[in-house]
């Protein structure tokens, strides 16, 4: 059976509260409010329960990252506004969430260990659809790159970029995370665009 939104919520919520080396099948079954042998009709391990809670966090993400960008562009924002709206929800909620959880360390190991392969795929597509975004800025005017520079380019640049603010240590407070996701998408912006 295909896991619900909710259900994988709450796999969300259990691996953020136990983390992911002491979470027992029994004890994620409880936490999403079913028997174990229910759990395994959706999962079949604990690898495949983080898998699909960490593939629909993403996807969720992208969508919204897209969602406010558009209505940032809608609402009078400028470019710089646009690209820092976006990145800051599709990077920053993520470590808004994950960060003040226990087991953050853990669960950032894990990602890397078992969801390598979503990782990349979602990036991928994510930088294909961000390439799009900034052609379709471009063709309406509120942007020009300069010749020498792709929009698949940039869009590899501020993903990178935007990665990288998650990755330094020490941690970045939270409540800095929006302020550093526009200084490193200004800084590729203005390094990108012709003024």
């Amino acid at each position: 059976m295909t896991p619900s939104p909710d259900l994988l919520n709450r796999v969300q919520t259990a691996f953020l509260s136990r983390g992911f080396q002491k979470l027992t099948m029994e004890a994620l079954a409880e936490g999403c409010g079913f028997t174990r042998r229910t759990l395994y009709n959706y999962f079949e391990n604990k690898d495949d329960a983080f898998r699909a809670m960490f593939r629909q966090h993403n996807l969720e993400l992208i969508d919204r990252c897209f969602a406010a960008a558009r209505h940032t562009r809608e609402t009078g924002g400028d470019v710089l506004d646009v690209f820092t709206a976006m990145i800051d929800i599709r990077y920053g909620d993520t470590w808004r969430l994950i960060q003040p959880s226990p087991h953050a360390l853990e669960i950032k190991a894990t990602v890397f260990r078992i969801c390598t392969d979503i990782m990349i795929e979602l990036a991928t597509a994510f930088q294909a659809d961000l390439a799009d975004f900034i052609d379709t800025l471009a063709a309406d005017g509120a942007l020009r790159l300069k010749g020498d520079y792709s929009a698949a380019e940039l869009a590899q640049m501020l993903a990178d970029a935007a990665r990288g603010v998650n990755a330094v240590y020490p941690l970045l407070p939270l409540e800095h995370l929006t302020l550093q996701y526009r200084r490193i998408t200004r800084a590729i912006l203005y390094g990108y665009l012709e003024v």
